[in-house]
């Protein structure tokens, strides 16, 4: 059975991207949102198994939304990105409860794996 995920960012050429590279790993993209406030209730109605989550979005912090996703759950994986790829120091990844950073221009080659299961 395919991991489902839900894509989180206010990019729609990067959701389209990364949705088309998430399906040719074999992961299912159930649903994408592009701010935190339709990302929980994508996550309400999808109940997807990982996010792949924009560290910077319009209505909030992507790195304080993991932490939040972790504390409430626990078991739903999140794998942060940004086009800045020292946006999320290792101090703040271990903090944040995501299983992992991958910044955009690395993700087409970055193994998802470890982050998304």
């Amino acid at each position: 059975m395919p991991v489902r995920v839900l894509i989180v960012d206010d990019d729609p050429a990067f959701r389209r991207r990364g949705a088309t590279l998430l399906a040719e790993r074999g992961y299912q993209v159930v649903c994408e949102a592009e701010t935190l406030e339709l990302a929980r209730a994508a996550i309400a109605r999808a109940r997807p198994d990982a996010l792949l989550l924009d560290v910077t979005l319009p209505d909030g912090d992507g790195i304080a939304f993991a932490q939040e996703l972790a504390r409430a759950d626990g078991a739903m994986r999140v794998l942060l990105t940004s086009s800045d790829a020292g946006a999320v120091p290792t101090r703040l990844l271990e903090r944040s409860g995501a299983a992992g950073f991958v910044a955009k221009v690395d993700l087409a080659a970055a193994d998802l794996t470890p982050y998304l299961g």
